[in-house]
Protein backbone atom coordinates (compact mmCIF):
# COMPACT_ATOMS: atom_id res chain seq x y z
CA UNK A 1 0.00 0.00 0.00
CA UNK A 2 1.23 3.50 -0.78
CA UNK A 3 1.54 4.57 2.86
CA UNK A 4 3.80 1.60 3.62
CA UNK A 5 5.75 1.85 0.35
CA UNK A 6 6.42 5.56 0.82
CA UNK A 7 7.50 4.93 4.40
CA UNK A 8 10.17 2.54 3.15
CA UNK A 9 11.31 4.58 0.15
CA UNK A 10 14.13 7.10 0.16
CA UNK A 11 13.39 10.45 -1.44
CA UNK A 12 16.92 11.68 -1.04
CA UNK A 13 15.66 14.69 0.91
CA UNK A 14 16.65 15.33 4.51
CA UNK A 15 14.13 16.59 7.03
CA UNK A 16 14.65 20.10 8.36
CA UNK A 17 15.38 20.48 12.05
CA UNK A 18 12.46 21.38 14.29
CA UNK A 19 12.78 24.81 15.88
CA UNK A 20 10.98 27.19 18.24
CA UNK A 21 8.12 28.92 16.42
CA UNK A 22 8.86 32.14 18.35
CA UNK A 23 12.63 32.64 18.34
CA UNK A 24 13.81 30.03 15.82
CA UNK A 25 16.16 28.20 18.20
CA UNK A 26 16.46 24.48 17.31
CA UNK A 27 17.31 23.54 20.91
CA UNK A 28 13.79 24.00 22.26
CA UNK A 29 10.12 24.36 21.32
CA UNK A 30 7.92 27.39 21.92
CA UNK A 31 6.35 26.00 25.11
CA UNK A 32 9.78 25.97 26.77
CA UNK A 33 11.20 29.11 25.13
CA UNK A 34 13.22 31.08 27.74
CA UNK A 35 12.66 34.41 25.97
CA UNK A 36 8.87 34.66 25.75
CA UNK A 37 7.94 35.76 29.29
CA UNK A 38 10.72 38.32 29.46
CA UNK A 39 9.79 39.80 26.08
CA UNK A 40 6.10 39.82 27.04
CA UNK A 41 6.98 41.78 30.16
CA UNK A 42 8.60 44.48 28.02
CA UNK A 43 5.55 44.68 25.77
CA UNK A 44 3.27 45.04 28.80
CA UNK A 45 5.34 48.13 29.73
CA UNK A 46 4.93 49.43 26.16
CA UNK A 47 8.62 48.86 25.47
CA UNK A 48 10.34 47.03 22.65
CA UNK A 49 12.36 44.11 24.14
CA UNK A 50 15.47 44.80 22.06
CA UNK A 51 16.18 47.93 24.11
CA UNK A 52 17.82 45.49 26.52
CA UNK A 53 21.39 44.79 25.29
CA UNK A 54 21.10 41.29 26.74
CA UNK A 55 17.93 40.52 24.78
CA UNK A 56 18.21 37.48 22.48
CA UNK A 57 17.55 39.60 19.38
CA UNK A 58 20.81 41.45 20.04
CA UNK A 59 22.72 38.17 20.42
CA UNK A 60 21.01 35.71 18.06
CA UNK A 61 22.28 32.25 17.25
CA UNK A 62 23.41 31.58 13.70
CA UNK A 63 21.62 29.19 11.34
CA UNK A 64 22.54 25.55 12.04
CA UNK A 65 23.11 22.67 9.63
CA UNK A 66 19.84 21.07 8.55
CA UNK A 67 17.74 24.16 9.37
CA UNK A 68 16.06 25.10 6.11
CA UNK A 69 13.58 27.68 7.35
CA UNK A 70 13.51 30.52 9.89
CA UNK A 71 16.71 30.70 11.92
CA UNK A 72 17.06 32.74 15.12
CA UNK A 73 19.26 35.25 13.31
CA UNK A 74 16.54 35.85 10.73
CA UNK A 75 13.82 36.12 13.39
CA UNK A 76 15.92 38.67 15.30
CA UNK A 77 16.48 40.77 12.20
CA UNK A 78 12.76 40.79 11.32
CA UNK A 79 11.65 41.63 14.86
CA UNK A 80 14.17 44.44 15.44
CA UNK A 81 13.15 46.25 12.28
CA UNK A 82 10.50 48.86 13.25
CA UNK A 83 8.25 47.54 10.48
CA UNK A 84 8.21 44.20 12.30
CA UNK A 85 7.39 45.41 15.82
CA UNK A 86 3.66 44.78 15.40
CA UNK A 87 4.31 41.24 14.18
CA UNK A 88 6.76 40.72 17.06
CA UNK A 89 4.06 41.72 19.57
CA UNK A 90 1.50 39.33 18.07
CA UNK A 91 4.02 36.46 17.88
CA UNK A 92 4.99 37.02 21.50
CA UNK A 93 1.34 37.19 22.56
CA UNK A 94 0.63 33.89 20.79
CA UNK A 95 3.73 32.20 22.25
CA UNK A 96 2.89 33.47 25.76
CA UNK A 97 -0.61 31.98 25.48
CA UNK A 98 0.85 28.60 24.42
CA UNK A 99 3.18 28.59 27.42
CA UNK A 100 0.32 29.35 29.81
CA UNK A 101 -1.74 26.51 28.31
CA UNK A 102 1.21 24.12 28.58
CA UNK A 103 1.72 25.08 32.23
CA UNK A 104 -1.97 24.52 32.90
CA UNK A 105 -1.85 21.08 31.27
CA UNK A 106 1.14 20.17 33.40
CA UNK A 107 -0.62 21.42 36.53
CA UNK A 108 -3.67 19.28 35.78
CA UNK A 109 -1.46 16.30 35.06
CA UNK A 110 0.27 16.64 38.41
CA UNK A 111 -3.08 17.14 40.15
CA UNK A 112 -4.35 13.85 38.76
CA UNK A 113 -1.41 12.13 40.37
CA UNK A 114 -1.25 8.45 39.66
CA UNK A 115 -4.87 8.12 38.61
CA UNK A 116 -5.00 6.09 35.40
CA UNK A 117 -7.66 6.15 32.75
CA UNK A 118 -9.24 2.90 31.68
CA UNK A 119 -7.15 1.31 28.93
CA UNK A 120 -8.63 1.90 25.50
CA UNK A 121 -7.77 0.61 22.04
CA UNK A 122 -6.53 3.00 19.39
CA UNK A 123 -7.62 0.61 16.64
CA UNK A 124 -11.21 -0.38 17.41
CA UNK A 125 -11.99 2.11 20.22
CA UNK A 126 -12.86 -0.65 22.68
CA UNK A 127 -12.22 -0.39 26.44
CA UNK A 128 -9.99 -2.73 28.43
CA UNK A 129 -7.38 -3.51 25.81
CA UNK A 130 -5.03 -1.79 23.36
CA UNK A 131 -3.74 -2.43 19.84
CA UNK A 132 -1.30 -5.13 21.00
CA UNK A 133 -4.09 -7.42 22.16
CA UNK A 134 -7.02 -6.15 20.07
CA UNK A 135 -8.99 -9.17 18.79
CA UNK A 136 -10.52 -7.14 15.92
CA UNK A 137 -7.10 -5.98 14.74
CA UNK A 138 -5.68 -9.50 14.94
CA UNK A 139 -8.62 -10.88 12.96
CA UNK A 140 -8.36 -8.16 10.33
CA UNK A 141 -4.62 -8.75 9.94
CA UNK A 142 -5.24 -12.44 9.33
CA UNK A 143 -7.91 -11.68 6.73
CA UNK A 144 -5.73 -9.16 4.89
CA UNK A 145 -2.71 -11.48 4.85
CA UNK A 146 -4.84 -14.37 3.57
CA UNK A 147 -6.39 -12.17 0.85
CA UNK A 148 -2.98 -10.78 -0.16
CA UNK A 149 -1.49 -14.26 -0.47
CA UNK A 150 -4.48 -15.35 -2.56
CA UNK A 151 -4.18 -12.28 -4.81
CA UNK A 152 -0.45 -12.84 -5.29
CA UNK A 153 -1.05 -16.43 -6.37
CA UNK A 154 -3.52 -15.16 -8.98
CA UNK A 155 -1.03 -12.57 -10.22
CA UNK A 156 1.73 -15.17 -10.38
CA UNK A 157 -0.45 -17.65 -12.28
CA UNK A 158 -1.40 -15.10 -14.93
CA UNK A 159 1.67 -12.87 -15.09
CA UNK A 160 4.47 -15.38 -14.73
CA UNK A 161 3.06 -18.80 -15.63
CA UNK A 162 0.68 -17.80 -18.43
CA UNK A 163 2.19 -14.65 -19.93
CA UNK A 164 5.79 -15.20 -18.88
CA UNK A 165 6.13 -11.63 -17.62
CA UNK A 166 8.99 -10.71 -15.30
CA UNK A 167 12.47 -9.27 -15.34
CA UNK A 168 14.23 -10.35 -18.52
CA UNK A 169 11.07 -11.01 -20.53
CA UNK A 170 11.14 -9.75 -24.12
CA UNK A 171 7.92 -7.93 -24.98
CA UNK A 172 6.21 -5.93 -27.70
CA UNK A 173 4.76 -2.56 -26.72
CA UNK A 174 2.81 0.04 -28.68
CA UNK A 175 3.40 3.77 -28.76
CA UNK A 176 0.79 6.22 -29.98
CA UNK A 177 2.02 8.52 -32.75
CA UNK A 178 0.48 11.28 -34.85
CA UNK A 179 -1.97 14.00 -33.82
CA UNK A 180 -5.60 14.08 -32.74
CA UNK A 181 -6.83 13.96 -36.32
CA UNK A 182 -4.62 11.10 -37.43
CA UNK A 183 -3.37 8.68 -34.78
CA UNK A 184 -1.61 5.38 -35.21
CA UNK A 185 0.38 2.93 -33.10
CA UNK A 186 4.05 2.15 -33.55
CA UNK A 187 5.12 -1.27 -32.25
CA UNK A 188 8.44 -1.63 -30.42
CA UNK A 189 10.35 -4.51 -28.87
CA UNK A 190 12.01 -4.19 -25.47
CA UNK A 191 13.07 -6.10 -22.36
CA UNK A 192 11.43 -5.77 -18.94
CA UNK A 193 13.98 -4.47 -16.45
CA UNK A 194 11.88 -4.20 -13.29
CA UNK A 195 8.49 -4.87 -11.71
CA UNK A 196 7.76 -3.62 -8.16
CA UNK A 197 6.88 -7.11 -6.93
CA UNK A 198 7.50 -6.47 -3.24
CA UNK A 199 5.06 -3.56 -3.13
CA UNK A 200 2.14 -5.41 -4.68
CA UNK A 201 -0.94 -6.79 -2.93
CA UNK A 202 -4.71 -7.08 -3.32
CA UNK A 203 -5.04 -3.27 -3.34
CA UNK A 204 -3.64 -3.30 -6.87
CA UNK A 205 -7.32 -3.63 -7.70
CA UNK A 206 -9.65 -1.19 -5.94
CA UNK A 207 -12.72 -1.36 -8.21
CA UNK A 208 -11.82 1.87 -9.98
CA UNK A 209 -14.08 0.96 -12.90
CA UNK A 210 -17.09 0.81 -10.56
CA UNK A 211 -16.43 3.72 -8.22
CA UNK A 212 -16.81 7.45 -8.53
CA UNK A 213 -14.46 9.78 -6.69
CA UNK A 214 -16.77 10.01 -3.66
CA UNK A 215 -16.50 6.27 -2.99
CA UNK A 216 -12.95 5.72 -4.22
CA UNK A 217 -10.32 4.00 -2.10
CA UNK A 218 -7.92 6.42 -0.40
CA UNK A 219 -4.58 6.95 -2.14
CA UNK A 220 -2.68 5.78 0.98
CA UNK A 221 -4.12 2.27 0.57
CA UNK A 222 -3.53 1.71 -3.12
CA UNK A 223 -0.70 -0.52 -4.37
CA UNK A 224 0.03 0.68 -7.92
CA UNK A 225 1.77 -1.69 -10.34
CA UNK A 226 4.96 -0.34 -11.90
CA UNK A 227 6.50 -2.11 -14.91
CA UNK A 228 9.63 -0.68 -16.54
CA UNK A 229 11.17 -1.88 -19.79
CA UNK A 230 14.23 -0.92 -21.80
CA UNK A 231 12.96 0.05 -25.24
CA UNK A 232 15.36 1.60 -27.71
CA UNK A 233 17.86 2.22 -24.94
CA UNK A 234 15.36 4.19 -22.82
CA UNK A 235 13.64 3.24 -19.56
CA UNK A 236 9.94 3.19 -20.41
CA UNK A 237 6.82 2.58 -18.29
CA UNK A 238 4.47 -0.14 -19.53
CA UNK A 239 0.70 0.05 -19.11
CA UNK A 240 -2.40 -1.82 -20.31
CA UNK A 241 -4.98 -0.32 -22.63
CA UNK A 242 -8.38 0.86 -21.28
CA UNK A 243 -10.87 -2.00 -20.98
CA UNK A 244 -14.12 -0.13 -20.48
CA UNK A 245 -14.34 3.03 -22.56
CA UNK A 246 -18.10 3.31 -22.02
CA UNK A 247 -17.68 3.78 -18.25
CA UNK A 248 -17.42 7.19 -16.58
CA UNK A 249 -13.76 6.35 -15.86
CA UNK A 250 -12.81 5.70 -19.47
CA UNK A 251 -9.09 5.73 -18.68
CA UNK A 252 -9.41 2.70 -16.39
CA UNK A 253 -6.90 0.06 -17.44
CA UNK A 254 -7.64 -3.39 -16.02
CA UNK A 255 -5.74 -6.66 -16.12
CA UNK A 256 -7.93 -9.73 -15.65
CA UNK A 257 -6.63 -13.07 -14.40
CA UNK A 258 -6.86 -16.44 -16.16
CA UNK A 259 -10.52 -16.75 -15.11
CA UNK A 260 -11.44 -13.29 -16.34
CA UNK A 261 -11.67 -11.81 -12.84
CA UNK A 262 -10.21 -8.31 -12.29
CA UNK A 263 -6.65 -8.37 -11.00
CA UNK A 264 -5.05 -4.92 -11.45
CA UNK A 265 -6.41 -1.44 -12.03
CA UNK A 266 -3.85 0.72 -10.19
CA UNK A 267 -0.83 1.86 -12.18
CA UNK A 268 2.33 3.83 -11.57
CA UNK A 269 3.56 5.15 -14.91
CA UNK A 270 4.56 8.42 -16.56
CA UNK A 271 3.25 10.34 -19.57
CA UNK A 272 5.61 8.55 -21.97
CA UNK A 273 4.34 5.05 -21.09
CA UNK A 274 3.80 2.48 -23.83
CA UNK A 275 0.94 -0.01 -24.01
CA UNK A 276 1.67 -3.71 -23.55
CA UNK A 277 1.00 -5.78 -26.68
CA UNK A 278 2.45 -9.28 -26.21
CA UNK A 279 5.33 -11.38 -24.86
CA UNK A 280 7.99 -12.36 -27.39
CA UNK A 281 10.16 -14.37 -25.03
CA UNK A 282 9.11 -15.24 -21.41
CA UNK A 283 11.12 -14.51 -18.28
CA UNK A 284 13.62 -17.05 -17.00
CA UNK A 285 13.54 -15.72 -13.42
CA UNK A 286 10.23 -16.75 -11.75
CA UNK A 287 9.33 -15.43 -8.31
CA UNK A 288 10.12 -17.32 -5.11
CA UNK A 289 7.63 -19.23 -2.96
CA UNK A 290 8.20 -16.67 -0.18
CA UNK A 291 6.73 -13.92 -2.36
CA UNK A 292 3.61 -16.00 -2.89
CA UNK A 293 3.06 -17.02 0.71
CA UNK A 294 4.03 -14.17 2.99
CA UNK A 295 1.03 -11.97 2.08
CA UNK A 296 2.87 -8.70 2.87
CA UNK A 297 2.81 -9.31 6.63
CA UNK A 298 4.92 -6.22 7.42
CA UNK A 299 2.74 -3.97 5.26
CA UNK A 300 -0.47 -5.19 6.92
CA UNK A 301 1.01 -4.72 10.41
CA UNK A 302 2.11 -1.19 9.51
CA UNK A 303 -1.29 -0.17 8.14
CA UNK A 304 -3.34 -1.48 11.08
CA UNK A 305 -0.93 0.04 13.61
CA UNK A 306 -1.00 3.42 11.85
CA UNK A 307 -4.72 3.72 11.08
CA UNK A 308 -7.85 2.96 13.08
CA UNK A 309 -10.63 0.60 12.06
CA UNK A 310 -12.91 3.60 11.50
CA UNK A 311 -10.39 5.25 9.17
CA UNK A 312 -9.83 2.02 7.22
CA UNK A 313 -13.60 1.72 6.92
CA UNK A 314 -14.01 5.33 5.80
CA UNK A 315 -11.20 4.84 3.26
CA UNK A 316 -13.08 1.81 1.82
CA UNK A 317 -10.39 -0.74 2.74
CA UNK A 318 -12.82 -2.96 4.66
CA UNK A 319 -15.36 -2.80 1.84
CA UNK A 320 -12.72 -3.79 -0.75
CA UNK A 321 -11.59 -6.66 1.47
CA UNK A 322 -15.14 -7.92 2.00
CA UNK A 323 -15.85 -7.73 -1.73
CA UNK A 324 -12.67 -9.65 -2.48
CA UNK A 325 -13.47 -12.38 0.06
CA UNK A 326 -16.98 -12.75 -1.32
CA UNK A 327 -15.78 -12.82 -4.93
CA UNK A 328 -13.23 -15.56 -4.25
CA UNK A 329 -14.99 -17.47 -1.40
CA UNK A 330 -12.27 -16.83 1.21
Amino acid sequence: MRAFNNKNSSTGMSKSKSSCSYCGDVEHQVTSCPHVKSDWGYFQRFEIPCIDPANWTNNPKAKVTGQRYSSQANCARWFKDPSGWSKWFHQCEKAHAKILKAEERERLKVAKGKTKRAKSCGFCGGIGHNRRDCPKMTALNERLIRANAHWRQRLYTYFVEELGLGEGALIKAKKKTGNWNSQSYEENVGIITSINWDELNMFCYTEGDKRRWSSAVHEHLKAPLRITANIGGNATSIQWKPTNTSHHNSACKIINDTNGDPLVDNWDYDWSAMTFASVVSPTETPLSADWLNQGQFECVQFITKKYSLKKLTDWKAIEILENYEKRHNL
